[in-house]
């Protein structure tokens, strides 16, 4: 009994880490088994909509690269 008691007094540094991860991996499980989840709203893909040229925003200083001569370079 006296090896034992010498052996946790000499490693109680580990044993207090390892009780620390299993607490919170206990806490993590608890947590994740609780929480209400809600299967219909899981990957939804919403559909992609036409979008009308107005709406699509440029900024000024990309503006002035964005040609025909620019974008379609090899076509002439």
């Amino acid at each position: 009994m006296e090896k034992l008691i010498d052996f946790l007094l000499n490693n109680y540094i580990w044993f207090l880490i390892i009780a620390l991860i299993l607490v919170f991996a206990l806490i993590g499980y608890l947590v994740d088994a609780t929480t209400i989840k809600d299967k219909k709203h899981k990957n939804e893909v919403k559909p992609i909509t036409e979008v009308e040229e107005e709406d699509n925003m440029v900024h000024p200083s990309v503006e002035i690269y964005t040609n025909e001569d620019f974008d379609e370079p090899l076509m002439k």
